[in-house]
């Protein structure tokens, strides 16, 4: 059903009437303009100089020596000048008028066209066709518009991968945990089962996966919005990291990984969190247990630069490939999806880790190597000594 002929004719008039052609129509309309300007200046002025050369000829009808031709022929010849030099005009002008029009067009075109590509790109990328590329020239201006427009395209193909990714892994967080408890309470209800410790510590166990999850997606979610609250206070950084360290002497002897803490006893007071800088830590150190094979050694490091406090947390894993290495704080991202997902980890880790870092003030970035392990720096600000 059609809805209106008004809302038709304009929709058409601004199909018909687009940027190529108004560009078009308004280059060669000054271009015009300027070709009949200077050109009835022109024949204004040739005009002026022939009457004035034959004003001076007549001038010189006076003189007695030599004889003056006839007044009719030098009306003659007057006219069949100008003739040519109106002829003259005529043809120069309808070049102008043709280079106008190649001109106007050319111009408009060069400018329109890449718009055009854009415009259609983005409609492509509207209809949910994400990683649209264009190669678009016209100017610098306009290709830093289209390497925009393609880093643009790639962001959002990866953001809608990794959205497909995270409903698939919160429903397999979900589902597994779930089908758990559900078989167990089911096996209770029918009394297949009794309820003894191996029960309870099998529904604990999937009960801490689910809650585990919703905390992180609510922290994330806080992350996102910019409401993570902290209440900053001189924190001493040794005291700090060594407690945070110690959680984990269990999880390290277990699997056989040594601790190296290289961390100064004089560094100064940190302006943080205590509570949201261990849980750094201990998404870091969690990490690092997850990918240290057994044998392996984890390094605790920290020193003072400038007014930040630069902590890394290093272990001697596999490493991370270098174009894998920029995504690692994206969530849900796994550079070992089987694996993360057999010790039930979310991939939220680090993406909260480096929201609350920011958080602070400071910075998160990582650096590995294939075969030599992977590095997490964090920088935090210095307590002013002052109020320290």
């Amino acid at each position: 059903m059609r809805r209106s002929t008004v809302s038709d004719t304009g929709f058409r008039l601004k199909k018909v009437f687009s940027l190529r052609f108004k560009l078009f129509f308004a280059i060669l309309g000054v271009t015009l303009a300027c070709v009949v300007f200077f050109a009835l200046l022109s024949n204004y002025l040739v005009h002026r100089q022939f009457e004035q050369t034959f004003e001076g000829i007549r001038v010189m009808v006076d003189e007695p020596q030599p004889p003056p031709p006839p007044h009719s022929e030098m009306i003659s010849f007057k006219e069949e000048r100008l003739d040519v030099v109106n002829l003259s005009y005529i043809i120069t002008g309808l070049l102008g008028i043709l280079l106008a029009f190649v001109l106007s067009w050319y111009i408009s075109n060069r400018v329109s066209k890449p718009l055009a590509e854009l415009t259609s790109a983005t409609g492509s990328i509207t209809d949910g066709e994400y990683g649209k590329q264009v190669t678009v020239k016209g100017g610098s201006e306009v290709e830093e518009l289209g390497e925009a427009f393609n880093a643009l395209s790639q962001s959002l193909e990866r953001n809608e991968v990794l959205r497909k990714n995270m409903i698939a892994d919160i429903s397999h967080e979900l589902r597994n945990p779930l089908a758990a408890q559900r078989g167990h309470l089911e096996a209770l209800e029918d009394g297949v089962i009794d309820l003894d410790e191996d029960v309870i510590s099998i529904l604990m166990k999937n009960n801490l996966l689910l809650s585990r999850l919703v905390e992180d997606l609510r922290q994330l979610s806080l992350v996102d919005a910019g409401q993570v609250e902290l209440e900053l206070m001189p924190v001493d950084a040794h005291e700090a990291l060594r407690v945070a360290a110690s959680n984990f002497e269990h999880d390290l002897t277990e699997k056989e990984i040594s601790l190296v803490m290289e961390i100064p006893t004089n560094l100064p007071a940190l302006r943080a969190d205590r509570g949201r800088i261990s849980q750094v830590l201990a998404n870091l150190l969690t990490n690092a247990l997850l990918y240290t094979p057994a044998g392996g050694q984890i390094t605790l490091d920290a020193k003072e630069v400038e007014e930040e406090v630069v902590i890394s947390v290093s272990d001697t894993g596999p490493g991370i490939e270098q174009e894998e290495l920029t995504f690692i704080f994206d969530r849900f991202h796994r550079t070992d999806r089987s694996r993360t997902r057999d010790t039930g980890g979310t991939g939220l880790g680090l993406s909260i880790a480096k929201g609350l870092v920011e958080a602070h003030g400071g910075r998160m970035w990582a650096e590995s190597e294939i075969g030599q392990g992977t590095s997490i720096f964090f920088t935090l600000p210095v307590f002013p000594r002052e109020h320290a």
